[in-house]
């Protein structure tokens, strides 16, 4: 049979469409992100001459990027006002896995020095930590909110920015005033047993559920973090270069006060260990609830800093059964999922699809009372919207989570 002129056109047509759905589609799965792991709330900001900077980390996951790459990168703030093309203010100090961290003044992607470099994998991602260091520019106004931003090359040795991410939740800034307002805050330091280039994140909450008041790396690592280079007295006289020692901001509005202080390894980025206090009145008698010392610092004790893997000794038995919403979520292809048991209980933790069917069990088994965290990694899974159950006895309690690829 011959076709006429009129139905090839109607089947070039129909097949032009389908390729054209067809590269939507995969456009869509391969949209670059920037996923916030673990990504504290608050950061030190001052504008015009900022001489008490305090080092700010977080972990994040690049996805959509070219598979097996080398890619250049820095990485700054923005606001929310800056066009998708800027790059954006900060200094950068670069966590390096291997010798010590790599501070800059001036990123860029040109000279060695100013920027890092990270590998991706078979699916085009990344994840990793990152560090930024405020400076004096308008993007760190006390109040504002800002936004974290990687700048990236093309991952092929180029020199100039190609690509540029930004995390979707933002990030507070407070100044060191010993003023109460929503945009003061107050310097915290101590001592630990936590290894050099590891990282410490601070909670309101003793699980560490949502996400981290604040946070940076663990000292000694091997950068010039002195008064001289515009940071704060108390980190250039008693952190820089104290193994163990850490500095961070904290709000001056802060109703719990601090609660649980978390070591996440530089290598995997998992929980290694952390101290909690029931009140955030710590057992040296250090008051972390609603501070206001401003440049004045709190200090804890290491007798208050005592860092356990013990998670049925860190704190007080619970009073209630709870499960808490998985965190980061969205998420790719990790995220954690928290619970505390009242009581010894037999266990089940079990991730459902949208169809019910279900994906993995996450925990079978007995368990004391106390609190508890568990890693759910999706790698195998689709996109789409999952769900955890946790049985505990006769409770049970259900949450969602959403996978995004």
């Amino acid at each position: 049979m011959v076709l006429d002129t009129i139905s090839v056109g109607k089947i070039m047509k129909k097949w032009l469409w389908i390729l054209f759905l067809s590269m939507l589609i995969h456009t869509s799965l391969i949209a670059q992100s920037l996923t916030s792991i673990v990504l504290p709330q608050y950061i030190q900001g001052n504008t015009g001459t900022n001489a008490n900077r305090i080092p700010f980390a977080y972990r994040a996951r690049l996805s959509g990027l070219s598979a097996n790459a080398i890619y250049r990168y820095y990485n700054q703030v923005v606001i929310s006002t800056d066009a998708a093309t800027a790059n954006g203010a900060g200094n950068c100090i670069f966590a390096s896995k291997t010798g010590s961290f790599v501070r800059t003044t001036n990123p860029g992607l040109k000279t060695a020095g100013t920027y890092d470099s990270l590998t991706t994998d078979g699916t085009g991602a990344y994840e990793g930590w990152f560090i930024i260091e405020p400076t004096g520019s308008g993007k760190f106004v006390p109040g504002k909110y800002i936004f974290m931003r990687i700048i990236l090359n093309d991952g092929a040795a180029g020199s100039t920015a190609v690509t540029r991410i930004t995390t979707t939740d933002s990030v507070r800034v407070v100044k060191l005033d010993p003023a109460v307002s929503d945009s003061t805050g107050t310097c915290l330091r101590g001592t630990s047993s936590a290894s050099p280039k590891d990282f410490i994140f601070t909670y309101d909450n003793t699980t560490g559920t949502g996400r981290p008041i604040s946070g940076s790396f663990v000292e000694s690592d091997g950068t010039d973090n002195t008064t001289a280079k515009s940071y704060a007295s108390f980190y250039g006289s008693n952190v820089n270069g104290v193994n163990g020692a850490f500095g961070v901001v904290l709000p001056n509005a802060l109703a719990n006060g601090v609660r649980r202080i978390e070591q996440r390894s530089l290598l995997t980025g998992s929980i290694i260990a952390a101290a909690t206090d029931a009140d955030g009145i710590w057992p040296s008698g250090v008051n972390t609830v609603n501070p206001a010392g401003g440049t004045t610092e709190i200090v804890l004790a290491p007798t208050d800093v005592q860092l356990t893997t013990d998670v049925q000794h860190m704190s007080s038995k619970p009073e209630d059964f709870a499960l808490f919403q998985n965190y980061p979520n969205p998420f790719n292809p990790s995220t954690m999922i928290k619970y505390q048991l009242p009581q010894m209980s037999n266990v089940t933790l079990l991730v459902y699809d949208i169809l019910g069917r279900e994906v993995t069990t996450l925990v079978h088994e007995t368990k004391k009372a106390g609190y508890y965290s568990v890693e759910f990694n999706a790698a195998s899974l689709p996109s789409g919207i999952y769900f955890y159950k946790l049985t505990a006895g006769k409770s049970a309690q259900t949450k969602q989570m959403i996978l995004v690829r």
